[in-house]
């Protein structure tokens, strides 16, 4: 079959943008697909299809997509995936109250504040309390389930200048601690706090403190947004120093998949720098794939990246290892907390299951519906599957994944019905 475009790249953060310039500079015009608001654009060497959603990638391969009221079917040549993160869920007594908001969220929140908590770990919420500073924002206290001066001296995301700016505003950042619980009716009133045992995390629920307030912000990590490749068939694989799934690359960041690479976060992938080089390399390798240019010329251009890669790998799988939740935090939970917001399911009802002979996350789904809403589990796969291995004394990557479905994004049957491109 016949490909439209000669590369597709979904994505267009760090690692797509890479990818793209990469390919560009050999020669090889890429088809930019982003859902982000920028509007389609197209030029002598690259072309941009913006706010346009990636539903499904199919064989040859083919994306499926949606933009407005239409949708179509694109066929590449090459394929490279930056389809980028999810926060990661880490569900505690009403967190899902107006006025919790995920650090990558912020921006968006139109909601007023006046005091915040700041909970979770790494730089993120380091960024996100000294955000909040600037903006007038009284922050009560950050709270970093690890060691929030490790972050210090990290060399692709520095905490030093966030946590110096935090000290002179007078704002508590305390180690070993996170959140408990929010406490309001139609939104957020106060909270409870506290410290956690440094091992695994535990709340240490003795030692609580309760605050007035009316913002609580979280971020305990990020999730490899991976639904496409799942959906294309490519492998993926359990990565406990990161406490999710990542999809499986060889040495040129090529999946199982021929013809289809996963870059950036989107693939496991922490921070931009390192993003920015697994685009460098997947789009001078599909260039090379495509006859633009030859082996050496190839490997010449995938060095630097290479030698950079290589020089920051030990310090960010150390990194990551820091920064992965550990098993205590599904303790936050209690009995009437929601695992699924989406359709309402509660840790009750998951033990329930459990206790019922639910031994795996596909057997949980279907006594409980766990993970058939909107978000088709990206809101509670990680914590429920927290919750069956420690039931079944596993460990979290043996219980299975709640798998996608088509499509990966919402789009209406109007759109569907408008679809371009298939014969």
């Amino acid at each position: 079959m016949q490909a439209d475009r000669p590369l597709v790249i979904v994505g267009a953060g760090t690692a797509g943008h890479a990818a793209a310039i990469e390919a560009a500079r050999a020669g090889l015009r890429p088809t930019l697909i982003d859902d982000g608001p920028a509007p389609p654009s197209s030029g002598d060497r690259l072309e941009v299809w913006g706010g346009t959603s990636a539903l499904l990638v199919a064989e040859g391969p083919a994306v499926l997509w949606a933009r407005g009221d239409a949708s179509g079917l694109v066929r590449a040549g090459q394929l490279i995936l930056a389809t980028g993160t999810i926060d990661r869920p880490v569900p505690f007594p009403g967190w899902d109250l107006p006025g919790v908001v995920a650090v990558r969220d912020l921006e968006s929140e139109r909601r007023p504040a006046r005091r915040a908590l700041v909970a979770g770990t790494g730089r993120p919420i380091l960024a996100a309390a000294r955000r909040l500073v600037e903006e007038g924002v009284e922050v009560v206290a950050v709270l970093d389930a690890g060691d929030a001066d490790g972050w210090a001296g990290e060399p692709t995301h520095g905490a030093g200048p966030d946590l110096e700016f935090l000290g002179r505003a007078g704002v508590s950042v305390r180690s070993h601690h996170t959140v408990f619980a929010a406490i309001g009716r139609d939104g957020v009133e106060g909270a409870t706090f506290g410290p956690v045992a440094p091992d695994d995390w535990r709340p240490l629920r003795g030692r609580a403190e309760t605050v007035a307030l009316d913002r609580i912000v979280t971020g305990f990590g990020r999730l490899a947004r991976n639904e496409l490749a799942s959906l294309a068939g490519c492998r993926q694989r359990f990565e406990p120093g990161v406490g999710g799934w990542v999809t499986a690359r060889d040495e040129f960041l090529e999946t199982t998949v021929p013809g289809i690479f996963a870059v950036g976060e989107g693939a496991g992938v922490a921070g931009p720098l390192v993003a920015g080089d697994e685009g460098r390399i997947a789009g001078i390798t599909a260039a090379e794939r495509a006859g633009l240019l030859g082996p050496a010329e190839a490997e010449a251009r995938r060095a630097g990246p290479r030698t950079r890669l290589a020089a920051i790998g030990p310090f960010r799988a150390a990194l990551d290892a820091a920064a992965a939740p550990r098993p205590g935090l599904l303790e936050l939970a209690v009995e009437a907390t929601c695992l699924c917001r989406c359709e309402g399911v509660t840790l009750a009802r998951v033990r329930e299951a459990i206790a019922g002979g639910a031994d795996d996350l596909a057997s949980l789904k279907l006594a409980t519906r766990l993970g058939m809403g909107r978000c088709q589990g990206r809101g509670c796969e990680a914590p429920a599957a927290l919750a069956v291995a420690r039931a079944t004394g596993r460990g979290a990557g043996d219980v299975g994944r709640i798998n996608p479905r088509p499509p990966a994004r919402p789009v209406t049957l109007g759109a569907l019905a408008r679809m371009e491109g298939v014969e």
